[in-house]
């Protein structure tokens, strides 16, 4: 049996396995406080076993301890210094999966730099780009700086321009530049007057006659009961069937007046949808990205003005085009992200990865990331590839509820660190999918770096260098 050590000192360590002991309690206190073998809560002068159990004790002590991080137990002064302790030292896991290639990500700013740098093998940098400024434009509609009333204008002249009817009319740009000479040599026909078609006569009775009920050859009391039973009913007839009641006549000849049936509907599809909701209801500019010369959607001619002949640009800028080349050649260089700034502090960045970074550091002395209309903001800034919501951490999740004693009323009261005022929050960012987005087309192969201006068709499948 080993020997017990007799402490030197008259104040011994109060853990049982430890040896060291001091002259004063409060010698005793601080080396419990600052020895890493001891889990010992200094507030409340107790020790535990394990660090778990300390842990524990501070998260359902929230009078004493409501600044004490959850994780490594340490205390702070403030609740923003516990707050950025958290989110730079104890960061939560997150995977955020490309929509286009199915790569996944631990954080943000990585999936952004993956879309805006072309490192996607499905969607290009332009097309990440051309989403980014579709919801800009988008936003800029729904403001209410009169951009709206001014981009339907711009619509509505190309619409007046038109013509759908399929008699009559004479379109703006075909007018009539035939000579007299080529009307003069169709020969037309002399019109004759037209002869009112044979009507059938209608029947005198409301319905054809049966077989049964027509006189052929004199009606007799034998006719009438043949094929009848003294007890009323019909007997079959020789060869086990029955005459057909309307004598073998046609459906056209019994009801020569009723209408034809009308053909089946052809077959749904959504390409026939888009097309006759955009008839009856115009271009639906949210999905849509007619203005996008880089887009599958880019459609110039709404932005046609018949009178003058020229293309209006689709932005503000009401600049005007004599051909479609240059419309396109303004757009690509002067309606394009070439600079990102942060609402909160007024800075610029070069690109929209390095601004994601300074919206995703939640210690940074910037704000942005704690306003209320931060998921509106990183949007707009993703071009609807990224939403983030504010939740509670998932370890304080699982806490029970315990009975604790209200400081205020002394009375005791039910406690859930994940249901308390001061519980810790982080932002959880998903990856999600832009109201403009279209399923791009399967690249059968690729060389190199690919690009939008290299494609070429490779066994009538869409490919790139």
């Amino acid at each position: 049996m080993p020997a017990s050590l007799t402490p030197i000192n008259g104040v011994p360590c109060t853990y049982p396995d430890c040896p060291a002991s001091f002259a004063t309690v409060r010698q005793m206190h601080r080396h419990k406080k600052e020895a890493e073998e001891h889990d010992y809560c200094s507030l409340c002068d107790k020790d535990f076993e394990s660090y778990d159990d300390l842990a524990l004790h501070k998260a359902f002590t929230p009078e004493k301890h409501n600044k004490a991080c959850r994780v490594c137990g340490e205390e702070f002064k403030s609740r923003s210094g516990l707050q950025r302790h958290i989110e730079l030292s104890h960061k939560v896991k997150q995977k955020l999966p490309c929509i286009g290639c199915g790569e996944t990500f631990p954080a943000s700013a990585m999936l952004i730099e993956h879309l805006e740098f072309g490192y996607c093998k499905v969607i290009s940098e332009h097309q990440f780009t051309g989403h980014v400024v579709h919801k800009k434009l988008i936003s800029n509609l729904l403001s209410d700086g009169g951009y709206k009333d001014r981009f339907m204008q711009k619509l509505s002249q190309f619409d007046a321009a038109l013509d759908e009817e399929e008699e009559g009319g004479i379109g703006l740009e075909n007018p009539l530049e035939e000579e007299e000479d080529e009307a003069q040599k169709i020969a037309f026909k002399a019109l004759q007057p037209e002869e009112p078609e044979e009507t059938p006569v209608p029947p005198t009775v409301l319905w054809p006659t049966l077989p049964r009920d027509r006189n052929t050859s004199g009606s007799t009391i034998t006719s009438s009961l043949s094929g009848k039973t003294l007890g009323g009913s019909e007997t079959e007839t020789a060869a086990g069937s029955q005459t057909k009641a309307w004598g073998g006549r046609s459906a056209k000849q019994l009801f020569p007046s009723a209408k034809p049936t009308q053909p089946p509907a052809k077959e749904f599809t959504i390409e026939a949808a888009d097309h006759q909701t955009v008839q009856q209801h115009g271009i639906n500019i949210m999905s849509t990205r007619i203005w996008d010369p880089l887009s599958r959607d880019w459609n110039p001619e709404p932005f046609y003005n018949a009178l003058i002949q020229k293309y209006f640009c689709p932005f503000p800028c009401e600049q005007t085009f004599n051909e479609v080349s240059e419309m396109k050649d303004h757009i690509l260089t002067s309606h394009r992200v070439n600079r990102a700034k942060c609402p909160y502090c007024l800075k610029y960045f070069d690109s929209i990865t390095a601004l994601m970074c300074h919206c995703q550091s939640r210690g940074s002395r910037c704000l942005v990331n704690k306003a209320t209309d931060f998921n509106i903001f990183l949007d707009k800034l993703t071009g609807g590839f990224l939403s983030v919501k504010e939740k509670v951490r998932p370890d304080h999740i699982a806490d029970k509820t315990v009975e604790i004693r209200d400081a205020a009323t002394g009375q005791m009261v039910k406690y859930a660190p994940s249901e308390a005022p001061q519980a810790i929050t982080y932002l959880e960012y998903s990856s999600s999918t832009p109201p403009d987005w279209k399923e791009p087309e399967k690249v059968a192969a690729q060389i190199s770096g690919g690009g939008v201006s290299g494609t070429f068709n490779y066994r009538n499948k869409l490919s790139r260098w």
